[in-house]
């Protein structure tokens, strides 16, 4: 049948979209490969039709290229400030059989799979006390002294992209959002909204960065933080909860896409639009960190930038990548009850470099503009770089370096005494973090007795009151009651924040009412003014 020109010309721009979408989904191979950390041969997942090359001292660009061409191979994407090329193989060819090949030229010093990288969640149908977490990290106390607004600080989410369009987040989004195909890494401007590839981002930005007092939806810990979506992920392989597409493929990306991501990004930190730059990275697998990885982040700590990364939900004995990778701060998730997420990976190397911060049943932002209840360490890695952002606005000074000691130094000690591979140096607390920033020393009202913040509370100001455990009595099981001046119980918490109701759900009159914090250490009792 012929079609009228008009129809012919939309149907041919509609097969040009379908088929540009179809190509940028990223397909995969697997490879044996031996894991150190585990001492176990597993299959590691890396990207169909590509690799990773170093070339020898001397060897120019064109001369590889051209190489390169004469056996099928073609130069994808080059990445100068990292000294490595991502590469296409020939039609057809197998990884292994390519980088076998490609060990052979003269010209190459190095071959390595292009490995692929997965959003890191836990699906999660369990509603618990909404953002308990900002009460479990004292972000109300920490708002006391900086909200975020002092000085700019960027929050650069490496992800599926965040939802533009959201209420709580478009406000945010105040640089050029960006898109790295996640087969090349070749970059390219987001739509004039930030676009996504599925709900990740959306979610993890809004623990980091939602808008805040803002009379609506949640709040994130840093009130200030700008936000930048650099999506490496595509639509076409994800489907809105970021899982596996069934039409076209892995909802996946490489570490070439993360690269370009780390490299596009660079040049932003300490300029008068990002100000201090901070990379968020939800994402991972579990082999150790590749060498093209690591010269990636290598690049950006000397520029000053700080990394984060979550640890992994596997629940196993070593973290994932990039979370590994030198230079990048791993952060592992806790619970209600301050314990171990049952998913959260563990690993020596959190002794060094590692934290924690609540990860299970977070609330904040969704696409579509909605909200939902999220659960991984890919939602306590930005928790831990909104706090970062935090502190980085009121001392911008400071170097990345010394804004994570703040953190690891003021954390609340969680596990065997010390830093261990659970907890890391401990699960963060934004109070006192912000209190050493600005006083030297995380001493404060509530170090030596309970106390509950703010006091007197107004819930219909502030909403929630939350209570500090006394350093002295930190450990795991805290129970806090609360209970009128004359004794009768009105409310046994499940966090460590009232909303100024009692178990019936109606709302308590105005008072003073005793609470009561008991840990398997010890207990103790304050009083708290309730003013409606």
């Amino acid at each position: 049948m012929k079609l009228p020109r008009p129809a012919a010309a939309c149907l041919l721009l509609l097969l040009v979209f379908a088929q540009a979408g179809r190509a940028y989904a990223l397909k995969i191979e697997r490879l044996a490969y031996f894991s150190p950390a585990s001492g176990k041969t597993s299959s590691l997942e890396v990207a169909a039709g590509s690799a990773i090359v170093t070339f020898k001292t001397g060897v120019s660009t064109a001369a590889a290229s051209a190489a390169l061409a004469s056996a099928g191979f073609s130069v994808l994407n080059s990445f100068e400030r990292f000294n490595w090329s991502a590469v296409a193989l020939p039609e057809g060819m197998s990884v292994s059989a390519g980088l076998a090949l490609l060990k052979t030229f003269p010209e190459i010093e190095t071959a390595a799979p292009n490995r692929v990288f997965k959003p890191r969640r836990t699906s999660s149908d369990l509603y618990l006390p909404r953002q308990y977490a900002l009460a479990q990290v004292q972000a109300f106390g920490a708002w006391e002294y900086e909200t975020g607004f002092s000085s700019r600080t960027t929050i650069a989410f490496i992800d599926t992209g965040i939802d533009g369009y959201h209420p709580e987040l478009a406000g945010k989004l105040a640089l050029t959002n960006r898109v790295f195909d996640p087969v090349s890494g070749a970059a390219s401007n987001d739509a004039a909204t930030a676009t996504h590839a599925c709900n990740h981002a959306t979610r993890a930005a809004g623990v980091a960065a939602a808008a805040s007092d803002n009379s609506a939806g949640v709040a994130g810990i840093s009130w200030g933080a700008q936000l930048l979506s650099l999506k490496v992920f595509s639509g076409t392989g994800c489907n809105p909860n970021c899982s596996d597409s069934g039409s076209y493929g892995s909802c996946s990306t490489s570490e070439t896409a993360i690269a370009a991501a780390v490299n596009d990004v660079i040049p932003l930190h300490n300029t008068a639009a990002a100000g201090k730059v901070i990379i968020n990275m939800s994402l991972g697998d579990s082999a150790g960190c590749s060498g093209a990885l690591q010269t990636a982040v290598n690049s950006a700590v000397s520029a000053g930038l700080m990394l984060f990364a979550a640890a992994g939900n596997g629940g196993i004995g070593f973290i994932d990548s990039p979370a590994n990778c030198t230079g990048v701060i791993a952060v592992g998730a806790t619970d209600l009850h301050d314990s171990l997420a049952s998913f959260s990976n563990t690993d020596t190397l959190m002794l060094t470099k590692g934290l924690t911060a609540p990860g299970v049943d977070l609330y904040t932002t969704d696409i579509s503009s909605g909200y939902a209840s999220a659960s991984g360490t890919s939602f306590s890695s930005p928790l831990t770089a909104g706090l970062a952002a935090l502190l980085w606005s009121a001392k911008p000074a400071l170097s990345a370096a010394q804004i994570f000691d703040l953190i690891k130094d003021s954390a609340d000690d969680l596990g065997s005494p010390g830093p261990d591979r659970d907890f890391g140096w401990g699960r963060i607390n934004a109070l006192k973090a912000m209190r050493l920033a600005m006083t030297g020393s995380k001493q404060f009202r509530g170090t030596n007795k309970a106390v509950a913040y703010p006091n007197p509370f107004r819930p219909k100001i502030q909403r929630l009151v939350s209570f500090t455990v006394p350093e002295e009595m930190t450990a795991p099981n805290v129970e806090i009651k609360i209970y009128t001046s004359e004794g009768e119980l009105v409310k046994k918490l499940e966090g460590l924040a009232w909303d100024g109701k009692n178990e019936a759900g109606a709302a308590v009159a105005s008072g003073v009412y005793v609470f009561r914090v008991k840990t398997d250490k010890d207990a103790a009792v304050g009083k708290l003014a309730l003013i409606r």
